[in-house]
């Protein structure tokens, strides 16, 4: 078993970004439909009212869920981009893709500064009662995110694996 034959972890190792990545987009996807039901007229004005309470209850687990995804998508990409390297072959096709998913993904971090304003103003409810007026300014950047680095970063990692020699 050792040896590859039935179960090669090498192939693992080259899919995990991929995997991650796509873990990643689809969690960004659901945030963005589950968090926009908060913004329909029919819900709006409850909304106002508990949604506070529901980011306090929501927004630990859910960093815990991102940033895990990103650490091990980081790490999975960086593992194939150093083993490329490393046997010989940096000049694979696959590297520059692993490369550049592999900052994508990192560049989800580069909108922490943006976002972090608009989750403390919804649980702090700074806007004293509009709280879906702080909830869809995060939207915004949210899916300017999701369809801009998560989408670019997934689609470097499914060219650098299907291309890996």
């Amino acid at each position: 078993m050792a040896s590859g034959l039935i179960f090669d972890p090498r192939t693992l190792l080259r899919t995990a970004p991929l995997i991650t990545s796509t873990c990643t987009l689809w969690y960004s996807f659901d945030q963005d439909f589950f968090l926009n039901v908060f913004l329909h007229p029919d819900h709006r004005t409850r909304s106002n009212e508990f949604l506070p309470s529901y980011f306090r209850a929501f927004i630990g687990p859910g960093t815990l869920r991102v940033l895990g995804l990103l650490a091990l998508t980081l790490t999975g990409g960086g593992y194939n981009i150093l083993t490329e390297r490393r046997s010989g072959l940096g000049n694979s096709a696959s590297v520059p893709w692993y490369i550049a998913g592999t900052l994508l993904a990192a560049s989800h971090l580069l909108f922490v500064p943006v976002i972090v304003p608009k989750i403390q103003a919804v649980i702090e409810d700074t806007s004293k009662g509009s709280s879906t007026k702080d909830l869809e300014g995060w939207l915004k950047i949210h899916r300017l995110r999701t369809w801009t680095v998560d989408l670019a970063s997934w689609a470097c990692f499914v060219v650098g694996m299907s291309i890996v020699e």
